[in-house]
Formats: structure tokens, sequence, C-alpha cells
């Protein structure tokens, strides 16, 4: 019982850089190698491996110098070990989860944010959607959340839902007006050129805003009348107008690169719930 409980405390003190010391010199066959891979000092991994040894009561290699042999006990205790500190990083990933780097426009994100923070871990940054697919090909973020208004090549696109882009008001039956409009992007030049063809003259425009979260916002606020994507209409109880004409659809994309098994898991799981927020 004695010598039981010496090597649990034996044990307690080892570290699992000791072990990983330990690992690498099996598989190199080679502690100097191991010594320079882990940044130690010949003499540093020695007396680790000399740790390791003493923490499990048992000689595990042969003390070579320019050899590192693992003894029938070491190649026993070496694939348990793996096993082990892999066990010990999930563990710590599991436990504290490196952030996924979500970028997005601050109107998806009005809507995504708050279904996003009850799921994973998330560094947000607002972004125009041209800067936030240059992010994701530049490995300067892990997934955007943009709206299919622009080709995205050299990247996988997920759709998440979609909607009508329309003309809305805050009062139900609003004359016809000015109205406010973002930039020129596809949506906005397809109401313009349907304007045209329905009515024989061009569709009245109070201002340009390239915002769609302040259009929404001054709509809400007051008579005017904006162009916007319908989840942002619903989420302000905003009026489509009655003399628009047809509405023009989107979808909202998630887009990535390839990732990891990791990533990729973490990726489905965010995709899947913001199905059920923009469905």
């Amino acid at each position: 019982m004695e010598k039981l409980a010496d090597m649990e405390n034996s044990l307690r003190n080892l570290r699992v850089a000791d072990l990983e010391i330990f690992i690498t010199a099996a598989h190199l066959k080679n502690l100097g190698k191991s010594a320079t891979f882990h940044h130690l000092s010949q003499s540093a991994a020695s007396t680790v491996i000399q740790r390791v040894e003493a923490a499990f009561g048992m000689p595990l290699c042969t003390h070579e110098k320019r050899q590192f042999r693992l003894t029938p006990e070491g190649q026993i205790l070496l694939p348990r070990l793996e096993h082990w500190v892999k066990q010990l990083r999930d563990l710590i990933i599991k436990k504290d989860q490196i952030p996924l780097r979500v970028v997005t426009t601050h109107a998806i994100a009005q809507i995504a944010v708050p279904a996003l923070l009850t799921i994973d871990a998330m560094e947000f940054k607002h972004m125009r959607p041209d800067e936030a697919y240059a992010s994701i090909l530049r490995d300067e973020a892990d997934i955007a959340l943009v709206l299919d208004n622009a080709p995205w090549k050299g990247v996988i696109a997920a759709e998440l839902g979609s909607g009508y882009f329309q003309l809305y008001s805050s009062t139900p039956e609003a004359a016809l007006k000015p109205v406010l409009l973002p930039e020129d992007q596809m949506e906005v030049l397809s109401l313009q050129q349907s304007w045209q063809h329905i009515y024989g003259y061009p569709l009245p425009i109070k201002s340009r805003i390239p915002s769609w979260s302040l259009i929404a916002s001054i709509c809400s606020n007051s008579e005017e009348i904006g162009f916007l994507p319908d989840f942002l209409g619903k989420k302000l109880h905003l009026h489509p107008v009655l003399w628009q004409p047809q509405a023009a659809q989107y979808r909202v994309l998630a887009i990535y690169r390839n990732t990891g098994k990791h990533l990729q898991e973490r990726f489905e799981h965010l995709v899947s719930q913001l199905r059920s927020v923009f469905a």
C-alpha cells in the first residue's frame, strides 16, 4: 500500500509536457532530437525522462548516448501514454474552446448573434460582405455570414435560409414617395429595373444609405420608406408597401474554407442552429 501511495504521489507531480517529451523521444528514437523539438537542452530532457521513469517506478528506456530505446515495459506503456495525453488534450479543447472567428454585416448580426452566443465560443466582427469574404480567403476569419448577392469562389457555401427584399414602411398603407436605398448591389439594381419596366419612369430615391441596419432603424422611427431584406423588416415590425414591384428573393449563406474534423463539427452545429433562425 505504501509503495502504491508513493507512486500516486509521483504521478501527481508528473506534467503532461514530460509525457510528450518521452513520447517524442520514443518515436524519434533519439533524446537529443526530442529535446530540440520541445525547445529543451539535452540535460533538461534527460532529467524529464528520469522523472517519468521515477513516476512509474520502472525503467522505461535504455540510457544510451545516441539512441533512445524502450524497454519491454516502456513499449507496453507507450500506447497507453499516447491515449492518455490525447484524452487530456481533448478535455482541454472542450473545456477551453478556441473561439470561432465570425464576420458578418451589422444587419445579419442583429439576427444571428443572439442565437450564436448560446451554442459556441465566438469572436464577432462587423464587415461589409466583400471584406468578410476576403477575410475568409486570408484565413483571418473562420466563417462569414453573407447574402448571395456576389460570386463566392474558393469557399464552401451553406444555405441558412431565404427571404425577399422589399420596400418597407412603419405604416401598413404608406403612400408612394421617394425611398431610401442602400448601395447599388444586384438586388437594388433589380428593383430599379422592375420599377422602370412597370411604371415607365425611374424609381424616386430620397437618399442612398449604405447600411441595411440604419435604413431599418430610420424606417421604424419615421414615415420613411426603405428597401430591406425581410428578416430586418419583420424584426422591426415594418410593413411591405403595396405599390412596389415583385419582391426579389435572396439567400443567407455561411461561407468558410475546408477545415479539420474538429472545426467541421462545430461549423455543422452552428449552421444547423442558424437555419432555425433564418427559416
